[in-house]
């Protein structure tokens, strides 16, 4: 029953997860969320955001074309990590930008974070603020980018957080820690889906307690907990 109880409360805590990550990222830099999440709300939340995209390619610099296809002869230009974009048009996955430069980049190998129009004479963009609150906005949009699946391009923009930040030493530290806990929690997920399969409920429900706390993988263990409580019924 103890078990039980426990592995009861790891899914409710998997489901207010997302929202105490939200409140962590909105005290260090207003609340950044994903253009996934700017899409789907509706036209009169929409439109009290601005949004800002910047390059998250997990081997930069990114390439800039002229043409939004792969080929030999369009590459134009290449823009390192953490660079801002102006966006206006999309196509097939690729995005036409006109700032820094006018081309077509990858939209996978960035990242797109939102912020309040009431917020915005207090928020500065990546590009305009002091290096320390560079560094500070840039693992906001990276801790979000990793809690959601993203870590590719959490490294990525981590890597870009300027020596001179305070925000320097965690951004080094937090690349390590988010690798050694991804690759424990994918581990520990298909090692749970195995275990599911051969009816060991119970090694289902022990790796409850100590699962790497990151929001995509919980999400994703969340139902084999949920069916090995329901077998033990």
């Amino acid at each position: 029953m103890g078990r039980r109880w426990q592995a009861f409360l790891w899914i409710l805590a998997s489901f207010l997860l997302p929202f105490a990550i939200a409140g962590v990222i909105y005290a260090l830099a207003k609340p950044p969320q994903s253009l996934r999440l700017f899409s789907n709300l509706r036209h009169s939340d929409a439109s009290k955001l601005t949004c800002q995209t910047i390059i998250a390619d997990p081997n930069p610099p990114l390439n800039v074309r002229s043409s939004p296809v792969v080929a030999p002869d369009n590459k134009i230009a290449s823009l390192p990590n953490g660079t801002p974009l102006t966006i206006v048009d999309e196509n097939e996955g690729w995005l036409r930008i006109t700032s820094p430069l006018q081309g077509w980049v990858y939209k996978e190998l960035t990242v797109t974070s939102c912020v309040r129009l009431e917020d915005i004479i207090q928020v500065k963009t990546p590009a305009t603020l002091p290096i320390e609150d560079q560094g500070t906005q840039l693992m906001a949009i990276a801790t979000e980018q990793y809690q959601s699946g993203n870590l590719d391009g959490a490294i990525a923009l981590a890597k870009t957080v300027p020596i001179q930040s305070r925000a320097y030493q965690s951004a080094r530290l937090a690349i390590l820690q988010w690798q050694h806990d991804w690759s424990r929690a994918e581990s520990d997920y298909y090692t749970a889906q195995k275990a599911l399969r051969e009816g060991r409920w119970q090694d289902v429900l022990k790796r409850v307690n100590s699962y790497p706390n990151i929001r995509f993988w919980k999400e994703k263990m969340t139902p084999l907990v949920q069916s090995a409580i329901e077998q033990q019924r």
